[in-house]
């Protein structure tokens, strides 16, 4: 038998229901695919060191290291000089909880210190960490989605398309095996001799 030949077997309705569950599963595929994207973590960092090395760590992998430094400015021209420097960099990392690790350390100025942090990042948004390394201490700040405000918003919504999606599927599913039986059995009869 040929592909036309059992595509031409199979009764019409079969056929409809079947596309019909095909583009249901292309759906819940595509929705899968854009909820499961990444949020963007923007590192943001003011110190007081000459030169410096900056290490960031997320769930004890290493993902990103540079070499920063300052610029000496003078008030007035002539009175106090201080050094000033600035960094920001932009990580694309994946949604939910994470420990971030940041690590400056710069032999120069005797600075080396590691601090830690939690993170509860939101698919497609964006989070900022300020990192100040200023006066021998370094302190980091996180300006982003609570964890409950990531419940109550993002997670209540994503819930209730999930079910609808679920209840669409185990629909779809159930046409199609009801309708394939009913078709068995209606063929079964034709084919059974007459008394």
């Amino acid at each position: 038998m040929t592909v036309q030949g059992l595509f031409h077997w199979i009764p019409p309705k079969v056929r409809l229901a079947a596309c019909v569950g095909t583009l249901v599963f292309v759906f819940v595929g595509v929705y899968s695919y854009l909820t499961s994207g990444s949020s963007t973590l923007n590192l943001v960092c003011q110190h007081n060191l000459m030169s410096a090395d900056l290490s960031v760590s997320i769930d004890g992998n290493p993902v990103y290291s540079d070499h920063i430094s300052g610029t000496v400015k003078r008030r007035f021209g002539f009175l106090d000089k201080k050094v000033e420097g600035s960094f920001s960099k932009s990580l694309t990392i994946s949604p939910g909880k994470h420990d971030l690790k940041i690590r400056v350390t710069s032999l120069p100025d005797r600075f080396d210190q590691t601090k830690r942090i939690s993170l509860s990042m939101v698919s497609g948004n964006e989070a900022t960490v300020e990192i100040n390394a200023q006066r021998g201490n370094l302190t980091l700040s996180y300006q982003g989605p609570a964890e409950l405000e990531q419940r109550d918003s993002s997670s209540s919504y994503l819930a209730g398309i999930h079910s609808i999606l679920i209840t669409v599927v185990g629909s779809a599913a159930s046409a199609v095996i009801g309708f394939m039986v009913q078709e068995f059995l209606r063929k079964r009869k034709i084919g059974l001799p007459q008394d």
